[in-house]
């Protein structure tokens, strides 16, 4: 069973180098090439990056597994959604022009071991096929997907998205990206704050605008799913309004509390429960990574309430 959520496809594409950081998008020079790619696509699909076999492509990397990017399929220009120097050194390099028509990336992680592309997508791969398998790309069957997963890497902030804070990132199997993660563990020693423990709340947080936009799909007609948060907190309102904090004003979307356990004795039983609801979450709500998730407000508050120690008020 993959550990992708469902529907989500990886697919192959080589690229000179891996600098989402820069360029936050995947080219073509010919809209026509970009159109038949991204038809293939839905949004949210991923893209392994391996380098080409090319002189522009550093010896080192050439054949190797460089990344994952995950896409969105709306049609873009290079300039959309590349930095000053992004762009400034694909002048320099002479390529100005070329993979302009363009897909944006949403999220993107740098492999951190070296795996040849023909070790993970020794189905799909051909050398043989050059230029047109660069181009046209293909997806991974079942069994390469497997292989894939396997592979370490590291989530890399990307060009015109929220940057990644250095400190939240690790590095990990991808098949550990799309599960959610246990909760941040209390911390031991010496208290150093006025109120480190005590009273401890549960709490179910729903973003209010279109949280699939901000996923970077699209949203069917009569789809009732949501974004959640699930999370723990001695003031579950402050923690609201911290996490409102990162939104631009302008942003219709905000977080709003649903709903809030009574008070738990202390934070680690409160993530006890935290943690056994991301556990069950798994057959009713698609994981997004962490203590995020998509589906309806019914599913998560009936799991929240199932949940021992739990009672409405």
């Amino acid at each position: 069973m993959s550990a992708l959520p469902e529907g989500t496809q990886i697919w192959t594409r080589s690229f000179y180098g891996f600098s989402p950081e820069e360029d936050g998008y995947v080219g073509w020079t010919k809209s026509s090439a970009r159109d038949r790619y991204a038809a293939r696509l839905n949004d949210g699909d991923l893209i392994l990056i391996y380098g080409a076999v090319s002189a522009e492509t550093a010896k080192a990397e050439r054949s190797y597994v460089l990344g994952f990017v995950q896409v969105d399929t709306n049609p873009i220009h290079d300039h959309e959604k590349s930095s000053e120097l992004g762009m400034t050194r694909k002048r320099d390099a002479g390529h100005e022009g070329q993979w302009s028509e363009a897909i944006p990336i949403r999220r993107a992680w740098r492999a951190e071991e070296k795996v040849m592309i023909s070790r993970i997508a020794f189905n799909s791969y051909r050398p043989e096929a050059g230029q047109s398998l660069a181009t046209h790309g293909t997806d991974l069957d079942t069994d390469e997907i497997v292989q894939a997963l396997k592979i370490k890497v590291r989530e890399v902030s990307v060009f015109g998205e929220p940057p990644i804070a250095e400190a939240d990132t690790k590095v990990q199997p991808f098949a550990e990206v799309f599960k959610p993660s246990r909760a941040f563990p209390g911390s031991a020693g010496e208290r150093t704050s006025i109120y480190e423990d005590g009273d401890t709340y549960l709490y179910l947080a729903e973003y209010t605008g279109n949280g699939h936009s901000l996923l970077g799909r699209k949203k069917a007609f009569g789809d009732k799913s949501v974004m959640l948060k699930i999370g723990v907190s001695n003031d579950p309102v402050r923690r609201r309004d911290e996490l409102n904090q990162s939104f631009p004003p302008a942003v219709p979307g905000k977080w709003e509390i649903r709903l809030t356990s009574q008070a738990f004795p202390s934070k680690q039983a409160a993530e006890d429960v935290e943690n056994l609801f991301k556990a069950r979450a798994a057959a009713k709500l698609e994981s997004l990574g962490g203590e995020f998730f998509l589906g309806t407000r019914d599913e998560a508050e009936q799991l929240c309430w199932s949940l021992p120690g739990m009672s409405r008020f």
